[in-house]
């Protein structure tokens, strides 16, 4: 009979993503506090308690530090991306995948919501935040296509790349129009709206 997998491996990255989300956390605290020009990279490694080298194991930039999601939600999506198989709309999976991530945001009340409050109002005053969050999710989205691509046992990446594309506009969409919404002082449910964008993006296929 063989050995049970030892849990050393998850509980390593466990920890790895908690003193990630640990830096990010006080990189976040430290931009809105002084601005992203003037904090540096040994500010934030000084604050966290680690040394620069440190923090340049975990992000290549200082600006990446404050785009970190969520540790329990990320961990979530991994296991839902993992599960996305054939035999379903590639588009209906990922739509899935998306509505439960916006759904844990819980309009803004939960800590993942809060954090992601926080980053876009920052992102609205930091341009370098912004075209980090534009260089970050092009890493992302040619990541998940290559794994989905891998996972589906396909050839071409052409059509995982359409959905995967196409489903993260909406998501975008929907989160810029809610958070903007909020901002203005309308109650717009996330949820509803995101609902609304999908509705959208099927009746145009």
């Amino acid at each position: 009979m063989s050995e049970p997998a030892s849990p050393e491996p998850a509980l390593r990255e466990r920890r790895r993503r908690q003193t990630e989300h640990d830096i990010s956390t006080i990189a976040l605290d430290l931009f809105e506090q002084q601005g992203i020009d003037h904090t540096t990279v040994d500010q934030i490694a000084e604050a966290a308690g680690v040394s620069a080298r440190t923090f340049f194991r975990y992000f290549a930039t200082k600006e990446a530090a404050a785009l970190v999601g969520h540790i329990d939600l990320d961990e979530r999506v991994e296991q839902m991306l993992d599960a996305i198989a054939p035999g379903r709309p590639l588009v209906d999976q990922l739509e899935d995948v998306w509505r439960e991530v916006l759904g844990a945001f819980d309009d803004g009340r939960s800590e993942a919501g809060r954090l992601l409050l926080r980053v876009r109002r920052l992102m609205l005053a930091e341009p370098a935040l912004r075209q980090a969050a534009v260089a970050l999710d092009a890493q992302r989205t040619d990541d998940l296509v290559a794994r989905l691509t891998g996972n589906l046992g396909l050839d071409d990446d052409l059509g995982v790349r359409i959905a995967v594309e196409a489903t993260g506009l909406v998501v975008r969409v929907t989160l810029d129009r809610w958070a903007d919404a909020r901002d203005a002082g309308r109650p717009v449910e996330l949820l509803e709206t995101y609902a609304a964008a999908c509705a959208h993006l099927h009746a145009l296929a």
